[in-house]
């Protein structure tokens, strides 16, 4: 029955979801905390076992199609993706973060793997669905490594210093045709909308007013009238959306703010540089990988904001 030769596509990408599942509840009824969705285990190795899963079980077809090595681990991926997006336990940008090394997995583990299967004996090979539960326990045996890190943004603004340094620490409402959506803000990173100044039982928070209904809490930390200003966040007192991408990324320890803030270089009486910086730490094993998102995400979002002001306060 030529259809079984399908049943390791679906069965890759089952595994891959359970596998999710555990490192998403932190482990087998919390017992071990060693399995998460930032580590080596299952950004790299989880996907490398999707992608032989297929071949293992229909091992004759794959074997006789180098067209179906390369085939099969793509369809099991990209049904594992579908399975943790409808379900909800991913969004598209979390997605995105990780679809380099599945799919770099899907693509080269078929071509690569296919004619040493050939020769082995297949059941044996089976072990390899251990591989992301071995590996895990080693990983916790290596420490997370923390790095700073910072991404600057810069625009010129036709107007004097003291008319930006008025639309900073309450930014005024911008609309929809005042904000340039790019594909980050269509795969789920929310715009701003305003900021406002308000106490709250006796303290005074910055509020930022973001789409999907994020609060994000600030309190300001260094004020040079009409040079700087900085703010702290404070993800905890903060209102987050109930989304993939603010659990994962906004609520753990991976990825932290530090600070953001503003700096205004006056060019001439009717021109001034604005500066905006958003300080962030990582505390990870691959906070390489990690940066190469962060950096492009935050870069992005400082740019559409800087824009957007420029066009406002003009």
């Amino acid at each position: 029955m030529k259809y079984l030769q399908y049943i390791g596509i679906v069965l890759g990408a089952i595994y891959g979801y359970c596998y999710r599942l555990i490192c998403g509840s932190g482990g087998v009824n919390g017992i071990y905390d060693g399995f998460n969705i930032y580590s080596i285990s299952f950004i790299w190795i989880l996907p490398i076992v999707i992608s032989v899963i297929p071949i293992l079980v229909a091992k004759k077809e794959i074997i006789e199609s180098r067209w179906k090595q390369f085939v099969f681990p793509f369809l099991s991926v990209l049904l594992f993706f579908i399975f943790t997006l409808t379900s909800g336990i991913e969004d598209w940008l979390c997605i995105l973060i990780i679809a380099f090394p599945f799919l770099f997995a899907a693509g080269i583990i078929g071509l690569v793997l296919g004619p040493i299967i050939k020769n082995r004996n297949s059941n044996k090979l089976y072990s390899i669905i251990l591989l992301p539960f071995i590996f895990s326990s080693v990983e916790t045996t290596i420490p997370n490594n923390k790095e700073h890190h910072v991404v600057r943004s810069k625009i010129v603004i036709a107007t004097n210093s003291q008319t930006v340094w008025d639309n900073l620490i309450e930014v005024p409402e911008i609309k929809d045709n005042e904000y340039n959506k790019g594909f980050f803000n269509y795969i789920g990173v929310p715009r701003p909308i305003q900021s406002e100044l308000k106490n709250i039982n006796g303290k005074e928070y910055r509020i930022g007013h973001f789409s999907d209904e994020l609060k994000l809490y600030e309190t300001v930390s260094t004020v040079k009238p009409l040079k700087f200003v900085g703010f702290n966040i404070h993800i905890e007192e903060s209102e987050l959306r109930d989304v993939p991408t603010d659990r994962h990324l906004l609520k753990g320890d991976y990825f932290t703010f530090d600070t953001i803030s503003y700096e205004l270089i006056e060019i001439s009486p009717n021109k001034t540089e604005l500066i905006l910086s958003c300080h962030y730490t990582l505390n990870s094993k691959m906070n390489g990988y990690a940066n190469f998102w962060a950096s492009r995400i935050i870069n992005d979002f400082e740019n559409r904001l800087l824009s957007a002001l420029k066009l406002k306060i003009e």
